[in-house]
């Protein structure tokens, strides 16, 4: 599917590598593809492939302006699976703040 070009890989900030993600007709698969750059944001994955270097595994809201200005072509469409989690990172406190309590209430009701 993607062995055959250059790809960015998807790192986690941390440093640790997690794979594209298809799913077609129930059938899902993780690939872990190969390539000379590794990113962990996503503008930048989207930088790189408008510079031809390499095709990148991003969010399809991220690429949509891009795809639709016909800057960049969407590949595997058949095989995008819907993101259907969010997770929201914060600090570990026992007292954190109004404002950040009211957007985890937020998330928590709008994503249930």
């Amino acid at each position: 599917m993607v062995a055959a070009h250059i790809c960015v890989r998807n790192m986690y900030p941390s440093g640790v590598g997690y794979p594209w993600s298809f799913g077609k007709n129930g059938e899902e698969i993780d690939v872990e593809v190969k390539g000379p750059v590794a990113l962990h944001d996503h503008e930048l994955m989207i930088e790189t492939a408008l510079a031809g270097v390499a095709l990148a595994y991003v969010w399809e809201d991220r690429a949509r302006p891009y795809v639709e200005s016909g800057r960049l072509v969407a590949c595997l469409g058949d095989w995008i699976v819907p993101e259907d989690w969010l997770y929201l990172y914060y600090p570990t406190r026992r007292y954190i703040s109004a404002g950040l309590r009211a957007v985890i209430d937020s998330l928590k009701v709008t994503s249930s």
